[in-house]
């Protein structure tokens, strides 16, 4: 297999998830969380199904699975969608560079659950060294802007929480749903998420109240086209192709997506304070990952 290929379908995997912060912030200008998430996933759901249809994957036909796949649903899509979302949505919402960066913590919680709590990885030295260095980054981030309450850290306890669900999800998905085909997985999860947010949508938000511009719009079918259906396919490729150690880079590159695109289309500003959590948030990722082997597979969405 050409390297290259591989390498192309890589920086496609950051784009399509770095960017996905930015075109979230434009799509809560006119559209309440909830909602840009059903939309988002319908739209995912839609352009996935078409793709495992060309390709002959069909949904897992036990109901033990689906069981599996529904709890997926809930703490690997629905619930971290819509905490995302929300933080980046209001007058107190975060940037979708700061989002991006405290999204990139995944594989911190990754190492807590699956090597300190459920002892399905070695944990070293260079891994406990990480998780204090990175969460001494989130620290750093958290202590931007001025105290007003603790209403003003939760967009950031949002994210921090939505990046513990996607690390529980890849464990949960690791010890309970080996033997089902990547795509067949994804595509069930985002069903089942999306009706659960469908659900919620329609009672906690009013669709009158909210516009659908072309800029809300064209973010959605972003979302949902690049940012979920082709991401899944990217990302599975790229895992399928170099293995899970190489593959967690795209923790690295989906940060910078998200900062550089925020500065260039959204006028955000970074001060130190970010430049400098960032950093160190990476820089713990990078000695969590320091080992010769790692059987963990992360997985980072927006």
């Amino acid at each position: 297999m050409d390297d290259r290929r591989v390498w192309a379908a890589f920086f496609l995997l950051a784009l399509a998830w770095g960017t996905s912060f930015m075109f979230i912030k434009i799509a809560v200008q006119s559209l309440q969380p909830l909602t840009v998430v059903a939309f988002r996933l319908l739209i995912g759901w839609v352009g996935l199904s078409l793709v495992a249809r060309l390709r002959g994957v069909s949904l897992p036909e036990t109901t033990s699975a689906w069981r599996h796949i529904a709890v997926i649903g809930v703490i690997n899509v629905a619930i971290p969608f819509a905490l995302i979302v929300w933080a980046e949505s209001g007058p107190q919402g975060l940037d979708s560079g700061l989002a991006s960066i405290l999204n990139s913590t995944v594989p911190l919680f990754s190492i807590v659950l699956a090597g300190l709590i459920l002892n399905m990885e070695r944990v070293t030295g260079g891994s406990v060294l990480g998780l204090l260095i990175g969460f001494g980054g989130v620290l750093l981030l958290f202590s931007r802007g001025p105290f007003t309450g603790l209403d003003s850290f939760l967009p950031q306890l949002a994210m921090i929480v939505a990046s513990f669900c996607y690390a529980a999800g890849s464990v949960y998905a690791r010890r309970y749903l080996r033997g089902v085909r990547p795509i067949a997985l994804a595509l069930g999860q985002l069903l089942l998420a999306d009706v659960a947010v469908f659900f919620a949508a329609l009672i906690f938000e009013d669709l009158r109240q909210q516009t659908f511009t072309w800029q809300a719009v064209a973010s959605l079918f972003w979302l949902g086209l690049f940012g979920s259906a082709m991401a899944y396919i990217l990302y599975f490729y790229v895992l399928q192709e170099w293995g899970a150690t190489r593959t967690t880079l795209v923790t690295y590159v989906i940060p910078v997506v998200g900062v550089t695109a925020g500065i260039l289309f959204l006028g955000e500003r970074v001060d130190w304070r970010t430049l400098a959590g960032g950093l160190l948030i990476l820089s713990g990722v990078g000695a969590v990952n320091w080992r010769p082997k790692r059987a963990e597979q992360v997985s980072i969405k927006a």
